[in-house]
């Protein structure tokens, strides 16, 4: 029992236990997030629907706030249209995309209802201002999976 209470001591005086979030507003959200991608170089935008859009490497990038759930970073994502909307070829991107599921951490690939292709990236943060030092890698690991994808389809 003793060893029991110095391990409780020991874990909250080191600051292993649960985390507590804390809660934003959806502008909150957008600004910790834009700021970053500005200080970074990107030119995010808001849009209508209080998505944040931002470009790099020639490709659109939006990250999706759920404000409701603080703990839950965003939706990365990036997805593009195919015109090809065969069974085969949708066949073949769900082929695609379980391949680059199989080989890259962290990102999913999906198609839409549409049959084309989605990238995203989801975390859960404590901080929303951890994102900062995540940014590149994800950006680095959608990019992988797009490129898993593209060599199987």
């Amino acid at each position: 029992m003793k060893r029991l209470l110095m391990l409780a001591l020991l874990t909250s005086t080191l600051g292993l236990g649960t985390a507590k979030a804390q809660t934003y507003t959806k502008q909150q959200l957008q600004e910790i997030y834009s700021s970053h991608l500005v200080n970074e170089g990107f030119r995010p935008k808001v849009d209508n629907d209080g998505y944040i859009s931002f470009r790099s490497e020639g490709r659109t990038f939006w990250i999706l706030l759920d404000e409701d759930d603080p703990t839950f970073f965003i939706m990365l994502f990036m997805g593009f249209i195919q015109e090809d909307k065969s069974p085969q070829m949708r066949l073949r991107r769900l082929e695609g995309c379980n391949i680059a599921n199989h080989k890259i951490k962290v990102i999913k690939c999906s198609l839409d209802k549409e049959g084309d292709p989605i990238f995203t990236a989801e975390m859960f943060l404590t901080d929303p201002g951890d994102f900062k030092t995540n940014l590149g890698r994800l950006l680095r690991a959608i990019e992988s999976s797009y490129k898993e994808y593209r060599d199987w389809e």
